[in-house]
């Protein structure tokens, strides 16, 4: 079974969004004509591109890519999704149903019709709080609520979860394993190279600032070109660990700041 690249995107800015006047976090978003261009690339290098929806048996096509997207920005429904459109492709679109319809944040509208282009809508847990924050029965109110309200806003199977910031707290896969989820999607850079679904799957985070090459080559390269992701991920996720969440959110945001 080829391993599978499963990256994660958020915003995608773009004349469309411009044009009403959005503007998402901009570490976290990616310019249209780049992430055209990096499907152009990905296919180019003979890769398979879809929804981890599509892909996750898939034992055969080459180089799999999961296209992925978190947290239901405006731009996916405003810039994205005709991008993709354009070339035949899916992917998956991790909502948090207590965000959708608020500034900046798709409404139901658009997730219809996101769902009626053969996008994969997807849970991002219900109010996006961290999932590590919360008590067993706290977080399985989180995870069913969730599930509950896409499908039925949106008249679709809700099979996957990406926890919020990536927090995965012990126990999270059997216990969204048994509120009917398959698969959990974290946002540990590396290869899915086993469909281990008893185990969070990783997935590759695209920024700013990350080139049309440098995704391409994470997708070609094997793990090797992953190391330095796997690296800086480490030493975040101690950061995390020694500073708490609140205190690692604003050191990050300064540290981001000092970077723009």
């Amino acid at each position: 079974m080829p391993p599978a690249l499963a990256l994660m995107f958020h915003g995608v800015d773009g004349p469309h969004s411009r044009a009403v006047g959005y503007a998402a976090d901009a570490h976290y978003t990616v310019d249209a004509a780049r992430f055209a261009a990096m499907l152009d690339a990905l296919r180019a290098a003979g890769c398979t591109l879809g929804a981890a929806r599509d892909l996750l048996d898939d034992t055969t096509s080459p180089r799999p890519v999961w296209l992925t997207f978190d947290d239901g920005d405006a731009s996916n429904a405003l810039e994205a999704l005709p991008l993709l459109a354009e070339r035949g492709l899916k992917a998956d679109f991790f909502i948090t149903p207590a965000r959708v319809g608020r500034p900046g944040f798709m409404g139901w509208a658009e997730l219809r019709q996101m769902a009626a282009a053969g996008m994969s809508l997807q849970s991002h847990g219900h109010t996006h709080a961290y999932f590590t924050h919360l008590d067993v029965a706290a977080l399985r109110e989180e995870l069913r609520v969730s599930k509950d309200q896409l499908e039925q806003g949106l008249g679709q199977p809700v099979t996957l979860l990406a926890p919020p910031g990536g927090r995965v707290p012990r126990g999270l896969v059997p216990l969204a394993r048994s509120l009917g989820y398959r698969a959990v999607l974290d946002s540990t850079p590396g290869l899915v190279a086993e469909r281990d679904l008893s185990r969070p799957l990783p997935r590759v985070a695209v920024t700013a600032g990350h080139a049309v090459d440098t995704v391409s080559a994470w997708a070609t390269g094997g793990p090797a070109a992953l190391r330095r992701l796997r690296m800086r991920h480490r030493v975040l996720a101690t950061a995390k660990a020694v500073l708490g969440d609140e205190r690692y959110e604003r050191w990050r945001g300064r540290a981001l700041g000092a970077t723009a």
